[in-house]
């Protein structure tokens, strides 16, 4: 308890500080948290729920006790853990809607409760031998960020995806350098230059996040 601060790096991010492009959590409705596993080498994501006060966890290696426990007990850990950073941040103050509308999930709850776990079924796996957890992780959260939650009719071409985001960090990296740009542009709406030179306004940038445009694809 001693840890639970709005100073501690989790309180700051929750605040909207600490990362680049970040935004305190009260002004969104969905939080995207990649989790590792470091002693299994293993990345799934779990999804904060705000409105539903669940976590949603989306792992593309499902199966096997010892796997599950671990994954249960790294999602159990963010469970407590978060509510009780939400309160000393102040967050509930700033979402007086999820009480004031009376949303179920928080009728007779106690701000410090732990929150509701949910394992999301049928959400796309990776290859046995693979080492793919990392991509697939990377994709669940491309997905959800564009508002797709429901996964189960998704088929993904984990080759084509390498090449996909090989090709976006590589042209990333090529649009930077030329415009001699820091990655500190994604918090001040400017590009500064390492070089010294002056700041380019950020519209003048060439836009390199839809490049090339993903191909989705779906089971039969």
């Amino acid at each position: 308890m001693r840890s639970i601060s709005p100073d501690h790096d989790v309180g700051q991010c929750i605040r909207g500080f600490k990362l680049l492009a970040n935004i305190p959590w009260d002004k969104v409705d969905n939080v995207i948290i990649p989790v590792n596993i470091s002693e299994k080498f293993h990345w799934f994501l779990v999804v904060f729920r705000i409105k539903l006060r669940c976590l949603h966890v989306y792992d593309s290696m499902k199966g096997g006790a010892v796997h599950t426990k671990k994954v249960n007990e790294a999602v159990g850990k963010l469970a407590t853990m978060i509510p009780l950073f939400l309160t000393s941040t102040g967050f509930y103050g700033k979402r007086l809607d999820l009480y004031a509308n009376k949303l179920p999930k928080y009728v007779h709850k106690s701000q410090s409760d732990p929150l509701d776990i949910k394992h999301m079924m049928h959400v796309p796996q990776q290859e046995d031998i693979s080492n793919d957890c990392g991509l697939y992780t990377c994709l669940f959260a491309e997905y959800i960020s564009n508002d797709v939650f429901d996964m189960r009719s998704i088929d993904i071409d984990a080759k084509y995806h390498r090449q996909r985001y090989a090709t976006i960090l590589w042209h990333y990296g090529k649009t930077k350098n030329e415009d001699g740009a820091i990655s500190e542009s994604e918090v001040t709406g400017t590009v500064a230059s390492k070089f010294g030179g002056p700041r380019i306004a950020k519209e003048h940038v060439p836009d390199t996040t839809n490049y090339p445009t993903p191909r989705q694809q779906t089971r039969n």
